[in-house]
């Protein structure tokens, strides 16, 4: 008997059961797993332009797995879509609009920041006059005074 099988026992589970067995026997029940593991690591990792797999971390590489660059070109052929890109000075420039707009509404009195919100979810002159115990031309005479002061206070948004 081997020095190795006296140190260590190897187990097996067969069905469930742990099956003691010599190491020739786990080595030659492993060899065929551990090789497939290998494989699919190997599969992993990029390939390098002298066919060498890639041994450096896969989050901080900028290839693919075949070893060619990223590229938003290849993305499109692999069937994904790809968003054109974002201007954004254009970004920009509506978020200041909307925070504008949002601080005009706020300097509103309660009423007529009332109307607009009414207004904005889609309520019609009437069914908004009738919610804010006001007539029809009250609401559209209101509306249009909203209106022009929230176009003096964003002009230089536009």
């Amino acid at each position: 008997m081997k020095n190795s099988q006296i140190l260590e026992q190897r187990y097996l589970n067969i069905n469930g059961e742990k099956v003691a067995v010599t190491e020739e026997v786990y080595q030659a029940y492993k060899r065929p797993l551990w090789a497939d593991h290998k494989h699919s690591e190997r599969e992993k990792r990029c390939q390098g332009q002298n066919g060498t797999r890639c041994m450096k971390e896969c989050s901080s590489c900028n290839k693919d797995y075949t070893g060619r660059p990223l590229s938003l070109e290849q993305f499109t052929e692999d069937g994904y879509d790809v968003v054109d890109s974002i201007d954004v000075a254009e970004v920009v420039v509506n978020k200041l609009l909307c925070e504008a707009l949002h601080t005009a509404l706020n300097q509103l009195d309660s009423r007529n920041l009332q109307i607009a919100e009414l207004f904005a979810a889609g309520f019609s002159e009437r069914e908004i006059a009738a919610r804010v115990s006001m007539s029809q031309k009250g609401v559209n005479d209101r509306k249009r005074k909203i209106f022009a002061e929230l176009r003096e206070y964003l002009k230089d948004f536009r």
